[in-house]
C-alpha cells in the first residue's frame, strides 16, 4: 500500500467486501428460487473453508497482512490493523456466518448429488453449456465434438508416453507409468528451494533462446517466486507503468506434490515463453490498441496460447531431458482429459465419480489433484475446453500458414503477429 490515504480506502473497501459477500448469499437464494443450485461436493467443500476462517482470529487473515505504506511509522501501522481488525470482526466475518449459514442450511438441502452435478441436469443446461462452449472457445463446436477431439488426444498421447516414458522406466504398461510417475518418491522434489532453483533454470535456458523465435520480446523481465498460498502455479503481469515485473508464482506448500519433471513444461506455460510474452508484449502495446484490449482475456487465446509453448519449448530444444520431455505429456493429459470430463459431465450427463476415475486411468495425476479438478471443472463450466481447443487452432493457423507460405515462413514472424 503506497500512500497513508490508500490505507485508509482500504478499511472503506473491507466493509465493501462485506457487503459482497451478502449480495453473493442473495445470488444464492435467487439461485434456489430458479432451481439452479450446485452440487453436494461444493456445499461440503465451501462450507468447511468458511469454518476454518471463521475458526482463525482477524489478525490471522490475509486482511491484516497488507504491507503498509512508508511513511507510516509502528504506531500508525498499530493504529491501522487494529482499525483493519475491527472491521473483519465486526463486519467480515458476520458476513461469512451468514453466507456459511445459507449455504449450509438453504442451499444444502435442495443441492444436486454427485451424480447429477454438470449442466445436463439444469431445465436449460444444454443451452447454457453451448453459449459456454462459444464463450470459452470462440469457435462454432459441439459438446460431442469437443468430447471425441479430447479421446482422439489421449489416444495419441498413450504412444507418446510409451515411446518416451516406456524406456526411461523400464515398462511397456501405461498403467505402470502412471503409477510410477505418480508415486515415485525419486521423481519428486523434497524442498522448496530445489522447486524454484528449476524453475529459474528453466527461465535462463528460455530468455537464451528466444531471439531465434520470436522477433519482438517484453521490455519487462520475468522472475521466479515461490508462495504457500493459491494454486498450485500461477502468472502475475508486470505493472504497465513499469514499477513492477512479471512473476511467476509456484505454490511450495508441499514441495513434494511437485514431480522433479513438471518444472520446465510449467515454467515454460506459466512464463516464459508462455504467458509472461503474451500478457507483457500486450501491454506495452501502449495506445497501439485500446487498454481493455491489452488487458483483457480470452481465455481460448490466451491458455490456448500457454498450452502452445509447451509444445513449441520442444521444438526449441529447452526440455533438458526425456524425462522433462514426459512433463510436457503429463500436462497434455490434463489438459486432453478436460474436453472429455467436462463435456462429459456437463452434456453427456457423466457422473463426478465418473469423471475421477476417466482421469485417473489416462494421466499420471494424484487422486487429490484430479478431484480438485473435477470440482473445479464442475464449478466453472466450459473454462476447461479453452486450453487445448486454444492451441489446436493456434497449430492450426500455423499450419496454414507454412502451406501456403513455403520457404516465405518465418516462425519469428508468426509469433510476432499472434502475440
Amino acid at each position: 500500500v503506497e500512500t497513508a490515504e490508500h490505507a485508509e480506502k482500504m478499511l472503506t473497501k473491507y466493509s465493501g467486501i462485506a457487503r459482497m459477500i451478502d449480495q453473493a448469499g442473495e445470488r444464492l437464494r435467487e439461485g434456489i428460487a430458479s432451481n439452479r443450485v450446485n452440487a453436494e461436493f461444493a456445499v461440503t467443500k465451501t462450507v468447511e473453508q468458511l469454518d476454518a476462517i471463521l475458526a482463525s482470529s482477524p489478525e490471522e487473515t490475509a486482511f491484516l497482512s497488507a504491507q503498509m505504506p512508508d511513511e507510516y511509522s509502528e504506531s500508525d501501522i498499530v493504529t491501522w490493523r487494529a482499525s483493519a481488525a475491527e472491521v473483519v470482526r465486526n463486519e467480515i466475518f458476520p458476513a461469512f456466518e451468514r453466507y456459511r449459514d445459507i449455504i449450509r442450511d438453504e442451499v444444502g438441502p435442495v443441492a444436486r448429488s454427485n451424480e447429477e452435478a454438470g449442466l445436463k441436469y439444469l431445465a436449460d443446461g444444454d443451452l447454457v453449456y453451448m453459449r459456454l462452449i462459444e464463450k470459452y472457445t470462440t469457435l462454432p463446436m459441439q459438446a460431442e465434438e469437443i468430447h471425441e477431439i479430447g479421446l482422439q488426444q489421449i489416444e495419441k498421447l498413450n504412444q507418446e508416453y510409451l515411446d518416451i516414458a516406456g524406456p526411461l522406466l523400464g515398462t511397456t504398461s501405461l498403467e505402470d507409468i502412471y503409477n510410477a510417475l505418480r508415486d515415485d518418491p525419486a521423481l519428486h522434489h523434497t524442498t522448496g528451494e530445489g522447486v524454484r532453483a528449476a524453475a529459474e533454470e528453466a527461465f535462463r535456458k528460455a530468455k537464451a533462446e528466444m531471439p531465434k523465435w520470436f522477433g519482438k520480446l517484453p521490455q519487462s523481465d520475468c522472475f521466479v517466486q515461490e508462495t504457500q498460498h493459491g494454486p498450485v502455479a500461477f502468472y502475475y503481469p508486470p505493472a504497465e507503468d513499469g514499477s513492477r515485473e512479471g512473476t511467476f508464482f509456484m505454490n511450495t506448500a508441499d514441495p513434494t506434490s511437485w514431480g522433479t519433471f513438471e518444472i520446465e513444461a510449467t515454467s515454460f506455460h506459466e512464463g516464459i515463453p508462455g504467458h509472461h510474452l503474451q500478457i507483457a508484449i500486450a501491454q506495452e502495446l501502449g495506445d497501439a490498441i485500446p487498454a481493455f484490449q491489452r488487458n483483457g482475456f480470452i481465455s481460448a487465446y490466451g491458455e490456448g496460447w500457454g498450452l502452445y509453448t509447451e509444445r513449441l519449448a520442444d521444438e526449441m530444444g529447452l526440455y533438458s531431458s526425456e524425462l522433462d520431455r514426459v512433463g510436457m505429456l503429463q500436462a497434455d493429459s490434463m489438459r486432453a482429459c478436460r474436453l472429455v470430463v467436462d463435456t462429459g459431465m456437463h452434456a453427456l450427463g457423466w457422473s463426478r465419480q465418473r469423471a475421477i476415475d476417466y482421469v485417473a486411468a489416462n494421466s499420471p495425476m494424484t487422486i487429490y489433484s484430479i478431484e480438485e479438478e473435477i470440482d473445479r471443472y464442475l464449478s466453472f463450466p466450459g473454462q476447461a475446453l479453452s486450453y487445448m481447443i486454444g492451441r489446436i487452432e493456434i497449430q492450426r493457423m500455423r499450419a496454414e500458414a507454412e502451406a501456403t507460405m513455403g520457404d516465405r515462413f518465418d516462425i519469428k514472424g508468426f509469433h510476432d503477429v499472434v502475440l
